[in-house]
């Protein structure tokens, strides 16, 4: 009928629409930390998994070559990093490099190309809870070291150089030039002694601090490749790694991205997460193969 009212039809006050966005963006606050949990614990179980699929790698390396895997060395006649520009050969290049054919990476492995294999990022090298596959420059990285003992020293040392430079009195992953570790000689016991673990980096020193500024299959000796379980203090949260504001760090430390603690692969091929609370008596203890020291794994 011509000149009939529409029905009334309530609308929303503007009182009403800001609490319900209010009620939305609390609801958003709750649910916030458990999705991130959520993916926390699969960033997590993926790196625990990454440094499974190592431990069998140097398992089956070693199996291949009666010897586990070692940490490279530099050049006998150069400095830091050089084999590639003056040797005829790989040997120097690191553990990273030589587990290639354990992995699936066979091709990778045989290419001939020194700056292909240095600029191709493999995911298993990467925790996701700290970055994803990526290059610095014209070089990938890896944020697993192998382990190295309790003490290191930095450097280029000379062919069968001290037992400190080497490694060669504690860890399991040692220099280049020295004999091969076997699983046998492990004395303090394959389950009890650590393998391969994350490296400590500050968020702020990606592809910077001296152990992540090298390609990750280089050459060399150095915290690039290698850890040790410092004396002084446990393995640290990335936000406590060394971060200078200029200059160059040579982290040693093992550390996580991860909450409550970092994880390592034992030379048993099973994976731990180590408390950043652990005693230093302890954690020195799972880094030395033949210390000789009694400690239950529990505590780790």
């Amino acid at each position: 009928m011509l000149g009939a009212q529409r029905p009334y039809q309530r609308g929303f006050t503007l009182i009403e629409l800001l609490v319900v966005i209010a009620i939305i963006a609390v609801l958003i606050g709750m649910l916030l930390p458990a999705v991130q949990k959520v993916r926390e614990a699969a960033a997590r179980a993926t790196c625990q998994n990454n440094l499974k699929q190592i431990g069998l790698a140097f398992h089956a390396f070693h199996d291949a070559r009666n010897g586990l895997p070692q940490g490279g060395r530099d050049g006998p006649t150069r400095t830091c990093c050089n084999w590639n520009a003056t040797e005829p050969n790989r040997d120097g290049w690191n553990w990273r490099y030589h587990i290639l054919p354990y992995i699936e990476q066979s091709p990778l492995f045989n290419n001939t190309s020194n700056a292909v294999v240095h600029a191709t990022p493999l995911k298993l090298y990467f925790c996701p809870t700290r970055r994803q596959p990526q290059l610095y420059g014209s070089s990938t990285r890896c944020d697993y070291a192998g382990n190295a003992g309790n003490r290191f020293a930095n450097g280029t040392p000379a062919n069968l150089g001290s037992p400190l430079d080497g490694g060669s009195a504690q860890g399991v992953v040692i220099r280049g030039d020295l004999k091969p570790i076997t699983l046998q000689s492990i004395s303090d016991g394959t389950s009890n002694t650590f393998m391969v673990g994350e490296k400590a980096l500050h968020p702020m020193q990606h592809g910077r601090d001296g152990g992540d500024n090298e390609a990750a299959m280089n050459a060399g000796w150095d915290e690039c490749v290698v850890r040790i379980a410092d004396q002084t203090r446990p393995p640290l949260p990335d936000l406590n790694a060394p971060n200078p504001a200029s200059g160059t760090n040579w982290n040693q430390q093992f550390g996580s991205p991860h909450p409550g603690g970092v994880n390592f692969v034992m030379c048993d091929g099973s994976v731990r997460t180590v408390k950043f609370s652990v005693s230093l008596t302890v954690y020195q203890a799972a880094a030395t193969r033949a210390g000789g020291e009694v400690f239950s794994v529990d505590n780790l």
